[in-house]
């Protein structure tokens, strides 16, 4: 069985209001949304603007800042999510588009000192022709 990496593969898609890139939880545990401590996604190395990615998973949509609130949506293990992007024209149908995705998550169970909890940042990159 291949190992599961951040970005997934051939997940890269234009849509109406701009696009879209699914990505994997790269841990063993299934996480609640508020221990996704950061997210930044870059797309042919231009970073895009936080408030323009929005984090697909269950049927809903959320924006960034409103993920450390969100203690009762989980993240599955076996669930994709998709980055979604409200930005036209950043990646075009047939094209090819390298996609570099940081995720950082925080284990809620696994202590480092006082307060302070263990995170995990995976960075991955991909080349892709969207669809």
């Amino acid at each position: 069985m291949p190992a599961v990496t951040l970005i997934e593969d051939n997940s890269l898609r234009m849509t109406p209001d701009g696009f879209e890139v699914k990505v994997r939880l790269n841990w063993y545990r299934s996480l609640p949304l508020s221990c996704v401590e950061n997210v930044r996604l870059s797309v042919d190395g231009v970073e895009i603007t936080p408030a323009d990615i929005f984090f697909g998973i269950n049927d809903h949509s959320y924006s960034l800042k409103d993920m450390p609130d969100l203690t009762g949506e989980t993240w599955y293990v076996q669930d994709s999510a998709t980055l979604q992007v409200k930005n036209l024209g950043k990646v075009v149908s047939g094209e090819t588009h390298a996609i570099e995705v940081e995720i950082t998550l925080r284990a809620p169970y696994i202590m480092v000192g006082p307060g302070k909890f263990l995170t995990m940042p995976t960075r991955y990159s991909s080349t892709q022709i969207a669809a």
